[in-house]
């Protein structure tokens, strides 16, 4: 009895962890060069965070900001 008492626990503790990781999961997108990198990020909202993975030719702009939080400015996007 105590053994199915556990797997209950365990399976709840499991269920409300998944739940809470969704949750806090963050979008990301890739911006260009790192020229002027956290201006253009800035575009996504008082969240977002904008770093430069150099990892690729010249280096990538990476922005990093939550999910529900963003909306696209109306309009065109700015020519830069």
């Amino acid at each position: 009895m105590a053994q199915a008492k556990f797997s209950v626990v365990l399976l709840i503790v499991f269920l409300v962890m998944f739940a809470l990781v969704d949750d806090s999961m963050g979008c990301q997108a890739s911006l260009g060069d790192c020229r002027i990198c956290a201006v253009k990020c800035s575009a996504y909202g008082k969240g977002a965070e904008a770093h430069c993975d150099y990892r690729y030719d010249g280096g990538a702009c990476i922005c990093d900001f939550p999910c529900k939080e963003y909306k696209p400015p109306p309009g065109p996007p700015p020519k830069l």
